[in-house]
């Protein structure tokens, strides 16, 4: 505590402390409080380095793999894929590759036309769906539409025709 002082202000507080017996008293206990501590700081911090001038450095992760370990298991997964392609595209001699050729069955299919497909699905709900979409249903032509030279009014009126659709 008194360290920090410059000399001047370490001669005024010392003038204090003698005219007051009470403040001396604090300020022993307070200077045996910080020779303690500062005893405690300096044995644990002793062998840490913190008193060193040099910069603390990380260390790269990189710079800290074992490179030989990481060359061995490189080469080892490198030798496996090399034997595995190897032996996937070994020949085998006494195999003969033959194309397989697909022959009809039954022979030419009857082309079925809508009035057949009416025939057999006419009745069941999905039957009636799917003949729906195949035959083509009632189809209104809408007027054309007459614009104006203006855009606004061209675009109110066709609004309002959506609307109502």
């Amino acid at each position: 505590m008194a360290a920090s002082l410059t000399v001047d202000s370490k001669v005024l507080f010392k003038m204090y402390l003698a005219e007051h017996p009470e403040e001396n008293r604090w300020a022993e206990d307070i200077m045996r409080i910080y020779e303690k501590t500062k005893a405690a700081i300096d044995a644990k911090t002793i062998d840490s380095g913190v008193g060193d001038e040099t910069p603390f450095i990380k260390r790269n992760r990189l710079l800290q793999l074992n490179w030989q370990r990481f060359g061995c298991q490189a080469a080892a997964v490198i030798l496996v894929a090399f034997i595995g392609f190897a032996a996937g595209r070994w020949e085998i001699n006494s195999k003969t590759n033959r194309i397989a050729l697909t022959e009809p069955s039954l022979g030419p299919r009857q082309i079925k036309t809508v009035s057949d497909l009416k025939e057999k699905y006419a009745g069941t709900f999905w039957g009636d769906k799917i003949l729906a979409s195949l035959e083509p249903g009632p189809y209104t032509k809408q007027a054309e539409y007459k614009w104006n030279r203006e855009f606004w009014p061209n675009i109110r009126q066709y609004i309002k025709e959506k609307h109502y659709e």
